[in-house]
């Protein structure tokens, strides 16, 4: 039984109601993706928080476009199941779980009062917490709980929808506030959380929506009916629209600066087609476009930089070849067969990886399924879940090598028919060790033994640059200077390449080390890696030392320490 009984402005939120601030929502979020992007807590190229989150609700929307009902249950449930399969990185997978619980909270209802979306959105904390193993405080959890709080005081007190959803937005902003006293590194960085601020940023554009006409969220394209309204909406927010004979090709590529900007790229790209995504710090462009002519924007990010990871498709060819009605999902992962493990064994192997080299190198070893993807370019968990789906085999081992990734390969458990393990890989180094330690003849249960075992005995090491000024542990870091990781934590950072290298090495080559193999990336040529080993060769002469080349863009240098 519905218990909205006031039918008034502002009390009783229907299924259109919903629709708009969803729709209305995900275009609102997309300019604030970049401020979001920004609160990376380390200077370092993979602040990636926005951008997840932005395609995660373009997903959902995708599902209210979808529904022509009067159901607010329904259409709820649609958009929960949208941005589940969406969902990229720790952030869109627990902003998935909060659209998940809210479903829960409206099912089988037509309309809601304040005091239903309370309960809601309630259930949406609980479905948020439980999908992290291990929850921690100063986060996107925590403003999502005070958000419920204010939610559900303001619903008490009799307050309509508008009054509800703003105390709800006041409490998240006091919340937000705080992250940065409850997380060590969010202090050290002087910044709050990014998660957070995303939900925030979410829930203000809901009631901006709710309160607004489609009209008036796009000024440009006001006098406008609804239906053609919805159309416009989706044109500017969907990444995932249904093709357009017009401008088929799906056009991608990363650009390396060779000016300090990026400013105007977005402008002059945005004449050149549709579905356009331009995501930029000062040294890296990502864009993402459908357009008709893949060579005027080509032509026109090449003013701006060097090209690197050009993709083109047509996406009348994947349409044809799915038989879907929508062919492009959004920034869709690559996955590759691998062919070269001529025995199975009982469980097929996915790896989540990025470069060129780093590709080859897992199929070598014997991965059944390569999804492209990485810092910057998280695949989501449809992606994952139609690598496991293209399986022979009845189990499989997904290897995130990424910690971004580990939560949205959890999800695939509960979606597949399959068996699916994760390994907690969180770098290429963990992945490759974990897949040498695989024995097809072995049962499933000892090779996770074995590969969680080597997992632990790798240590990672990663070079790239300082994307902002910031002090670690005290110490100053220059923008656009190099870096040194080991693991999580940076431990040098120089102004040249080689010694920012040869620094961390000292770092993470300690007693008890045999093995370090190198990895160069995409922007590192052959002999300077050469180079590089034969002064870590000088230094280390009882280290085996191998050098590989990787491909990978962003991070110069990937060092694996056995």
């Amino acid at each position: 039984m519905n218990t909205a009984t006031k039918k008034g402005p502002g009390n009783v939120l229907h299924a259109s109601d919903f629709k708009r601030m969803i729709l209305g929502a995900t275009y609102f979020f997309e300019r604030e993706v970049e401020k979001i992007n920004s609160l990376n807590v380390f200077p370092v190229p993979d602040g990636d928080t926005g951008t997840n989150m932005s395609m995660t609700l373009k997903a959902a929307a995708e599902g209210s476009i979808a529904y022509e009902g009067t159901s607010i249950g329904e259409l709820s449930d649609l958009v929960a199941t949208k941005a589940l399969m969406g969902a990229r990185g720790n952030s869109g997978v627990i902003l998935s779980q909060i659209l998940r619980g809210i479903a829960r909270g409206l099912r089988k209802k037509d309309y809601i009062s304040p005091g239903e979306l309370s309960k809601a959105f309630q259930y949406g904390v609980v479905y948020a917490y439980k999908a992290v193993s291990k929850p921690v405080e100063g986060t996107i959890l925590t403003v999502a709980r005070e958000m419920a709080r204010g939610l559900y005081s303001a619903a008490r007190k009799g307050d309509n929808l508008y009054g509800s959803m703003e105390e709800a937005i006041n409490s998240g902003k006091t919340a937000l506030a705080k992250t940065t006293e409850m997380l060590p590194e969010l202090k050290a960085a002087g910044v709050v959380d990014a998660g957070g601020l995303g939900l925030l940023v979410f829930i203000e554009g809901c009631l901006f929506s709710l309160k607004k006409s489609l009209s008036e969220l796009l000024p440009h394209r006001t006098g406008q009916s609804s239906e053609t309204m919805t159309s416009s909406v989706t044109n500017i927010i969907d990444a995932r629209e249904t093709i357009n004979l017009e401008r088929p090709y799906c056009t991608e590529m990363l650009v390396k600066a060779k000016t300090k900007s990026f400013h105007g790229l977005k402008e002059v790209l945005s004449g050149l087609g549709e579905s356009l995504l331009v995501a930029a710090d000062d040294r890296i462009a990502k864009i993402h476009i459908h357009t008709s002519s893949p060579g005027l924007v080509i032509q026109a990010a090449l003013e701006y930089g060097s090209l690197h990871d050009i993709k083109i498709d047509n996406m009348m060819d994947q349409h044809r070849e799915r038989g879907l009605a929508s062919a492009y999902t959004g920034e869709t992962a690559v996955i590759l067969p691998g062919t070269n493990r001529p025995e199975k064994g009982e469980a097929g192997i996915i790896s989540v990886s990025f470069g060129e080299g780093f590709r080859e190198i897992f199929l070598s070893l014997g991965a059944d399924e390569i999804v492209f993807g990485g810092q910057t370019m998280n695949p989501n968990v449809e992606n994952l879940l139609r690598a496991v789906e293209n399986l022979p085999q009845d189990s499989a081992i997904i290897l995130p090598n990424n910690k971004n990734i580990i939560l949205v390969a959890e999800q695939v458990k509960g979606l597949s028919a399959r068996k699916v393990e994760v390994l907690e890989t969180k770098t290429l180094p963990e992945g490759l060790a974990a897949l040498l330690s695989y024995s097809p003849a072995q049962p499933l249960a000892e090779n996770l033994e074995a590969m969680k075992e080597s997992i632990g005995q790798v240590t990672t090491g990663l070079v790239t640059y300082a994307t902002r000024d910031a002090y670690i542990r005290g110490e100053k870091v220059k923008h656009g200077h190099y870096l040194g990781l080991a693991g999580d934590e940076i431990v040098t950072s120089e102004e040249k390449l080689d010694r920012t290298a040869l620094n961390l090495v000292r770092n993470i080559a300690g007693r008890g080390k045999d093995i370090i193999t190198i990895f160069y990336g995409q922007d590192v040529s052959r002999r300077d890696a050469s180079a590089l080993a034969a002064e870590i060769e000088k230094e280390y002469p009882g280290l085996e030392i191998e050098l590989q080349y990787g491909g990978q863009p962003l991070y110069y240098y990937i060092f694996s320490v056995e």
